[in-house]
């Protein structure tokens, strides 16, 4: 009778010991309930925006800066002038102020808003003022550099000839600022931001420079980087406007509201579309040059072999890394290891071209050239300094140290050919190839030695020759520009 009595208080006591266990962990399921139901709210509250929207003032604000006439044709007109400056300038003070006062957002915001609200009213209004804008800012900009033509290519010009994945994601992330901004019931200085970093007036003004000169890949490149960054724009004002539940603009006549929604959802198709289809194609491009620099700075390796140059040129369906080499040759199985190595860095439809002293493509010939007059001429600078100092030259470490500050010292005074020759192939587009060299030139009445700077350069053979001279001279002036030289050499090549 005492075991049943004690056997029935431990079921007891069990039975009440789980209870508590199960009691404890549906408080404990409930707190966290609580807590992620807490932190829900919480950010919730934190990022919601839909509470704060005007829609009638954004609405309002939007439309007024659509339209471009009277004052602001003037004002557009002096920052297209004063961003001009500033390109010729170099000076990006004078241009980020040109696109604080540049009324360009206006047309494009309206674009966004007519394709979220349905409205084909404003989306007409818009378009026709956005093209407006573009036709002022292009004339404008043209105008100026006919007027005052660049004697050198700023860099400030040359970097808004091609877009780059970092453009697009400005475009992305300055649209969606500009219409969360512009939908406060309490107005900022957003806008204007905007304006600084989606940077759409260089752009055109750069695109009227290749207008003014006849330079087509500039006013491609330039016109091509505008639209861009205005498409983006365009579809990030759409979203926002979406997500911001803006009302949609209603019809009386259900046959007109059905026939504006398809054309307004066609439209939508075909500026999304092409967006998402440039973006996926500038972010594959970036990740083969990424890639590819990877590929040749850790594999692409051989004692007494340098690199010189490197060129990745992306295609869809076969890129190509060109290597340019000069030293000993690169045997043709160090070849073959390298191009086997390529899957491992996910360049499989890659291919990769070595070009040392035995290529001899014709493409490729003068970059070779230049490669063996640069290994000749080290070869001779390092014969001179030992003649001229062989009284100092007494121990081997001061021999050392004295071919090191030599050879420094003209690795300084070198011309970086790469960087050189992209923008003159922008310049000049009958220019086909260039070498560069250091040429020693002997008097022998003064018995004299000058170092001459010399280009060797080869042109379009349909190019006259009267149009080659005028070419070479232009070349040669902006050569000593460039270069801040006092004289330097043009050698023709063929």
């Amino acid at each position: 009778m005492a075991e049943e009595h004690s056997k029935s208080n431990e079921d007891t006591a069990r039975i009440g010991q789980e209870k508590k266990v199960e009691e404890s962990s549906r408080n404990l399921a409930r707190r966290f309930s609580l807590l992620w139901l807490e932190l829900y709210r919480f950010f919730s509250a934190l990022l919601s925006i839909r509470e704060e929207t005007d829609y009638e003032k954004t609405r309002e604000g939007i439309v007024k800066d659509v339209s471009f006439r009277g004052h602001t044709v003037y004002i557009l007109i002096c920052s297209i002038f004063i961003a001009s400056i500033g390109l010729n300038l170099n000076s990006p003070a004078v241009i980020i102020g040109a696109m604080l006062i540049a009324p360009l957002m206006g047309p494009i915001l309206g674009i966004g808003l007519a394709l979220g609200t349905n409205d084909d009213e404003l989306l007409i209004k818009s378009l026709k003022n956005f093209g407006v804008m573009v036709s002022i800012s292009l004339i404008t900009s043209t105008v100026y550099f006919i007027l005052t033509p660049l004697v050198e290519y700023q860099p400030e010009l040359l970097a808004r000839t091609k877009p780059t994945t970092l453009d697009i994601f400005v475009a992305i992330f300055g649209g969606v600022a500009g219409i969360v901004a512009g939908s406060r019931k309490e107005k900022s200085n957003v806008i204007p931001g905007v304006a600084i970093a989606t940077a759409l007036m260089p752009p055109l003004c750069t695109a009227g420079f290749g207008l003014a000169t006849g330079n087509w890949p500039f006013f491609f490149g330039a016109f091509y980087l505008f639209l861009l960054n205005s498409i983006f724009i365009c579809a990030a004002t759409l979203i926002g406007v979406r997500y911001l539940r803006f009302p949609l603009r209603k019809f009386v006549n259900v046959k007109r509201e059905k026939r504006v929604r398809f054309y307004m959802a066609l439209f939508t198709t075909i500026v999304i579309l092409p967006s998402l289809w440039i973006f996926w194609g500038v972010l594959k491009e970036s990740w083969f040059k990424g890639h590819a620099e990877s590929f040749v700075a850790e594999v692409v390796k051989m004692d007494g072999a340098r690199i010189v140059n490197q060129n990745f040129v992306y295609n869809d369906s076969l890129s190509t890394i060109e290597v340019f080499v000069f030293g000993s040759q690169i045997p043709e199985d160090t070849i073959v290891k390298w191009r086997s190595k390529l899957p491992t860095y996910g360049l499989e439809t890659c291919q990769l071209e070595v070009f040392d002293g035995d290529n001899r493509d014709d493409e490729k010939e003068l970059d070779l050239l230049s490669g063996k007059l640069q290994a000749s001429i080290r070869a001779d600078i390092v014969k001179d300094i030992y003649d001229r100092n062989e009284a100092l030259l007494e121990d081997k470490e001061e021999r050392i140290r004295l071919l090191e500050r030599e050879l420094n010292r003209r690795a300084q005074s070198e011309v970086n050919i790469d960087v050189l020759s992209k923008e003159l192939a922008i310049t000049f587009s009958e220019l086909k190839s260039i070498a560069y060299a250091t040429s020693f030139e002997k008097d022998f009445q003064t018995n004299g030695v000058d170092t001459i700077p010399s280009f060797l350069v080869k042109w379009d053979p349909k190019l006259s020759k009267k149009n080659r001279l005028k070419k070479e001279a232009q070349l040669n002036e902006l050569m000593l520009v460039r270069l801040s030289l006092d004289t330097v050499r043009i050698i023709p090549f063929e």
